[in-house]
């Protein structure tokens, strides 16, 4: 039953699709009598707030797999968003078996899906924002176009917050699984992955690394360009193997072939040097060398914090130099300790210690976060905010990169690291690194060091929130060392007092 009651006079609100925090209706354009779908949300809430702010953005935004936003209005108290109506065809109906069962696509159509919706999140992405998900259900079909994501910013963003680019290549993923295995990917105890044998060797590799916690693709087109390079090698029916594959043997798999090459060069270069030596006896001969190293990748890292709010003490640290090094180095991620929240200038010296249990849990879509300002500068309170990371009992390790996943945009945050584990020191000496005007996640790579706890300090919160004022918000916190042989330092270079 049609309802009108409210609506601008252009828009005619017909039927309710979907109730929530953001409501989606079938609508009408009474001007150019066209079907239309309206999303609208309460105009004094922090979502609606958010919609109003992010549909302006959005609406320069244009690719086919994406619902073009037409229009927004206000009403008396809802702000609402008008797009192109919603396909009828949808992807999880596609799926649906008429005994109830779901059905498994051949990996190849599964494939060429994903890569529609995976070139539309790269326009998403470019465009400086994240979807947040995408799922079967809000996938649909339409005729002159293709696939076409439903759902997403500025409504998805609204409710889920904060979307990010990683939860966007996690559930691409997912989706890939699901349309090829009927099912998402096994999690283990030990925080691998297990896929499903049906998932062809070739592209395992590609799907592994979407939803590795510590090797990820970087961004959306890395991976779209490796989905385009296994597309053709697929197979176009059902065939399932009878071995389950984890992640390891997927890697192995994806480097198998690497070694195979890396094998033939070195015998060829060893031919040519036995035919080469006999012609120039009087010519030192070339030398060649060529080394593979594949290390297993250890699970992720989880944040295990004090209960508590840490007592803040002064202490006075020795500023780290990198030490000097002659060998070839092994990255890997560092398990932590703990992550603690520091706040030297604040009345109560902490900033929100309940929330730092969402740093690490695998979960994209939660994270600590400071407190809301008024300004970026804290308001003018105070010069910044940190997070103290400490890493697992030891001797200092050489950490040369640090990875933030935050959905914040423009923050910027200075690094600092101790050879000290001590929780509660407020003099870190110099930066070793600064990372400045960031969007979103980010990874800093630094001289290497050696250390036993770094102190991320922030120092501009970004801009300004949907909803007013300016917060900076973190969902993970990755440290990685290297470990190798090196040369010792001599002397005392190595510690400035």
């Amino acid at each position: 039953m049609a309802d009108s009651g409210g609506t601008s006079a252009r828009y005619e609100r017909r039927e309710l699709l979907q109730p929530g925090a953001v409501e989606t209706w079938s609508g009408l354009d009474r001007t150019l009598n066209r079907p239309v779908t309206i999303r609208r949300a309460s105009a004094d809430s922090e979502i609606g707030q958010r919609l109003r702010l992010q549909a302006k953005a959005l609406a320069r935004v244009e690719h086919h797999g994406l619902l073009h936003i037409l229009d927004t209005y206000d009403e008396v108290e809802h702000f609402a968003i008008v797009t192109e109506q919603l396909p009828t065809r949808l992807l999880a109906d596609e799926l649906a078996a008429p005994n109830g069962d779901i059905k498994r696509l051949a990996a190849s159509e599964a494939v060429r899906i994903v890569i529609a919706v995976t070139e539309a999140l790269a326009v998403l992405h470019g465009s400086g924002f994240a979807h947040g998900g995408v799922e079967a259900d809000y996938i649909g079909w339409r005729a002159e176009v293709g696939w076409v994501i439903l759902n997403g910013p500025p409504t998805d963003d609204a409710v889920t917050i904060p979307a990010t680019r990683r939860a966007d290549l996690m559930s691409v993923a997912v989706l890939a699984h699901r349309l090829i295995a009927g099912a998402a990917p096994q999690r283990r105890p030990d925080g691998t992955w297990e896929l499903d044998p049906v998932v062809p060797e070739v592209l395992a590799p590609v799907l592994v690394r979407a939803i590795s916690a510590s090797d990820p693709w970087p961004d959306v087109p890395s991976m779209l360009l490796a989905l385009h390079s296994v597309v053709d090698d697929l197979p176009h029916t059902d065939d399932s193997h009878t071995d389950r594959r984890s992640v390891w043997q997927a890697e192995r798999h994806w480097l198998a072939p690497v070694g195979i090459l890396v094998a033939a060069a070195a015998t060829l270069v060893g031919i040519a040097l036995v035919i080469e030596r006999p012609q120039h006896s009087g010519q030192p001969a070339a030398q060649a060398a060529m080394t593979t190293t594949q290390a297993a990748e250890p699970a992720p890292a989880v944040a295990v914090v004090p209960t508590g709010p840490p007592a803040v003490t002064t202490t006075t640290l020795p500023t780290i130099v990198p030490v000097p090094t002659t060998a070839t180095l092994r990255r890997q991620p560092a398990s932590l300790e703990s992550i603690t929240d520091f706040d030297p200038a604040g009345d109560d010296r902490v900033e929100h210690p309940e929330r730092l249990v969402f740093i690490n849990d695998g979960d994209p879509t939660t994270g600590w976060s400071t407190a809301r300002y008024s300004t970026r500068d804290f308001g003018g309170l105070k010069d910044g905010v940190g997070l103290i990371v400490v890493l697992a009992p030891g001797d200092p390790a050489r950490v040369d990169r640090l990875a933030i996943d935050s959905p914040t945009v423009g923050w910027s945050f200075e690094l600092y690291v101790s050879a000290e584990r001590n929780r509660t020191l407020i003099d870190w000496g110099s930066p070793v690194a600064v990372a400045s005007d960031i969007t979103g996640s980010t990874t800093l790579d630094v001289p290497a060091v050696s250390a036993a706890a770094l102190l991320v300090w922030i120092t501009d919160l970004g801009d300004e929130l949907p909803n007013g004022g300016h917060r900076v918000t973190v969902s993970r916190i990755e440290v990685s060392t290297t470990s190798g042989a090196a040369e010792a330092p001599t002397g005392t270079d190595a510690v400035t007092p």
